[in-house]
């Protein structure tokens, strides 16, 4: 059993698939501590989906019974958005969760997803259609793990994945660093997503400068659900 932190329906606001409606299950907790981090992932008693009430924890049948009563066969969305805090936490919930609702609904499985959890990443290979993989460039251990997950994706056979580069204005050093582990395993596209949705010309016109002279296809995408005061 798990706790859940909330379930809505929104747009999807960031990276790739920006503007695509999407069911989000936002699973409780995290191991990092991000200082631009405003999302409430503690863990409550109860949560609400369209205004009903349902007691936490829940388990992985309970919650794909919330779903279909919910929001139906998924024929009016998207993808279901998996995402927390860090959701691989709960990763043998998680599997046997898609595995219950997979059969049951027209929706597609994206993961929302720091990437650091390695291993519980690659064993979801064909889980999901679809991750969206952060690199923290204000965290050491994601850094310095990223050889490490760029190897690991390598193998990926099934599943999407795009990775979504988070960045503070005029981290050149970091953007080198970055783009040279892009290079040496062939990453072609990354997503800028700047911090606070802020990024000045400098550090524009050096990620794109660095990047495409590498061949590597590089988008600036701002949190866009914040523009439109979406949840």
């Amino acid at each position: 059993m798990v706790f859940i932190s909330e379930i809505f329906r929104s747009a999807q606001g960031e990276g790739l698939y920006i503007g695509f409606p999407q069911v989000f299950i936002r699973f409780s907790g995290c191991f990092f501590d991000c200082p631009y981090c405003d999302t409430d992932i503690s863990s409550h008693e109860s949560f609400l989906v369209n205004g009903n009430t349902y007691k936490n924890p829940v388990t992985e049948k309970e919650l794909v019974d919330i779903l279909l009563k919910e929001y139906g066969d998924g024929s009016l969305f998207h993808s279901y958005s998996i995402t927390g805090g860090e959701p691989l936490i709960h990763s043998s919930y998680i599997k046997n969760f898609i595995n219950l609702l997979k059969p049951k609904t027209k929706a597609q499985f994206f993961l929302e997803t720091s990437g650091l959890l390695i291993d519980n990443l690659t064993d979801f290979d064909d889980f999901f259609d679809i991750m969206s993989i952060d690199i923290k460039t204000h965290s050491k251990e994601v850094l310095g793990n990223l050889p490490l997950l760029l190897d690991k994706l390598s193998l990926m056979q099934k599943s999407k994945y795009y990775l979504k580069l988070l960045l503070d204005n005029r981290s050149f050093s970091v953007i080198d660093y970055v783009l040279e582990k892009l290079v040496e395993y062939k990453i072609k596209e990354v997503v800028i997503q700047p911090v606070n949705s802020i990024i000045d010309t400098e550090t524009m016109d050096y990620v794109f400068d660095m990047f495409l002279k590498n061949n590597i296809s590089a988008r600036i995408i701002p949190q866009t659900h914040k523009i439109l005061c979406l949840p």
